[in-house]
């Protein structure tokens, strides 16, 4: 008489199971996570009291978003790469929309202005217009405004 065992089934559970472990990985690093953040991440700095719907800490957002604007202003100086740079630009919104879709109101209205800033140096990428510079330029100095106002919000 045959043994059944459920071997195949459970090998297939484990399968998916890493598939899915690999698709959330790599959704974690498409916003800028790292290995070495990941607890940090997860937990809010709060220890052991995990906070799996915290958002991201908006002086660490503009940060990020100043870095990585002034890593592409060479390109936009130069007339260069401009596609991958409207593409970053792309990307920056979609993250500051997705970070701020839950917050109150008045923070809504006030990165609306950062995402209007946005929204401004696409188009001219888009249209590779002499005015890409300058509008990338005025982005960044709204970005340090507001990361000064943030810092000032905070003490």
């Amino acid at each position: 008489m045959a043994r059944e065992s459920g071997g195949g089934v459970g090998r297939l559970a484990l399968l998916l199971a890493i598939v899915a472990l690999l698709v959330a990985w790599a959704a974690y690093r498409r916003e800028g996570g790292e290995l070495r953040t990941l607890w940090a991440d997860l937990s809010g700095g709060a220890g052991e009291k995990v906070r799996v719907n915290a958002g991201p800490d908006l002086q660490e957002w503009l940060a990020r978003a100043k870095a990585r604007l002034e890593r592409r202003r060479a390109d936009v100086a130069g007339q260069r790469n401009l596609e991958q740079v409207r593409k970053d630009v792309a990307d920056l919104r979609e993250k500051l929309k997705r970070s701020y879709r839950g917050a109150e109101p008045e923070t809504q209205e006030r990165w609306k202005s950062v995402d209007t800033d946005l929204e401004r140096l696409q188009a001219e990428l888009k249209a590779e217009s002499s005015k890409a510079l300058a509008e990338l330029d005025a982005t960044l100095e709204k970005i340090k405004r507001e990361m000064a106002e943030e810092k000032e919000g905070q003490r």
